[in-house]
């Protein structure tokens, strides 16, 4: 089996969206979560969701789905304090529903509806083949890392090999349920963001599944205006011939 987790838990301060969660924010008359859903939902590969709710927005999730006719959901839990916990508690809830160690979960941001079919397809191919897969999109500039001020040639990298972590991050169930059980509140002074890098502090390699870089997370009003443009062009691809 395979389940879909999705965050959207967030409150979304840097939106300035007047108290409403970025993930319910509608554009062209519908929440950017049923967006990201739909992408689920319509994916082949996948065979349920499990939703990281904000607390508080259950019943309008519930509302949402069912004027949406998104049937995948198998169940909706309320986030917790921060990121790591809600992911918790929706691996949790993967568990209850019947999910076993060798199944896979592909957890996937409630703001990133823009994510392809393919890779989420690809996501779970790697994940089964290999136990890990995670979506990283190249960068399009070179990237110095430093803590200084100033910069030797080292510290330059390469863009050709250099990634963004994006969305979904996928694992064997039983996998990603245990790394988090073993994993320290930080790795080498680093703290622990997200799944793969609870997952890598193990020791585990992330086997990266490669995408373009119109996979954004919707965080700011830009990337708003952004997402309108993207599905303005999606839906209007005939008339450019793309």
């Amino acid at each position: 089996m395979n389940i879909a987790i999705i965050l959207a838990a967030g409150v979304g301060q840097r939106m300035r969206s007047a108290g409403l969660p970025k993930q319910f924010l509608k554009l062209f008359g519908k929440p950017i979560i049923i967006y990201t859903l739909e992408k689920f939902e319509q994916c082949d590969d996948v065979d349920c969701v499990v939703i990281v709710c904000r607390e508080g927005y259950l019943d309008h999730m519930r509302s949402l789905l069912a004027l949406y006719h998104i049937g995948k959901v198998q169940r909706i839990v309320v986030g917790g304090r921060d990121r790591q916990e809600s992911l918790q508690r929706g691996l949790e809830a993967a568990e209850d529903i019947g999910g076993q160690a060798d199944d896979i979960v592909l957890i996937h941001d409630g703001v990133r509806p823009l994510v392809e079919e393919r890779t989420i397809r690809e996501n779970v191919r790697v994940a089964q083949q290999y136990g890990c897969a995670v979506t990283v999109a190249p960068v399009i500039e070179s990237v110095v890392i430093t803590e200084n001020t100033d910069a030797e040639m080292q510290d330059v990298k390469k863009r050709a090999a250099t990634y963004s972590l994006t969305a979904p991050q996928s694992f064997r169930l039983g996998d990603i349920r245990a790394a988090y059980r073993s994993a320290q509140e930080s790795a080498g002074g680093m703290p622990l963001l997200d799944a793969a890098m609870v997952y890598a502090s193990t020791g585990k390699k992330m086997h990266l599944v490669k995408e373009q870089n119109r996979n954004i997370k919707i965080t700011t009003p830009e990337d708003f205006y952004y997402l309108k443009a993207m599905i303005e062009l999606e839906e209007n691809k005939f008339v450019f011939g793309l």
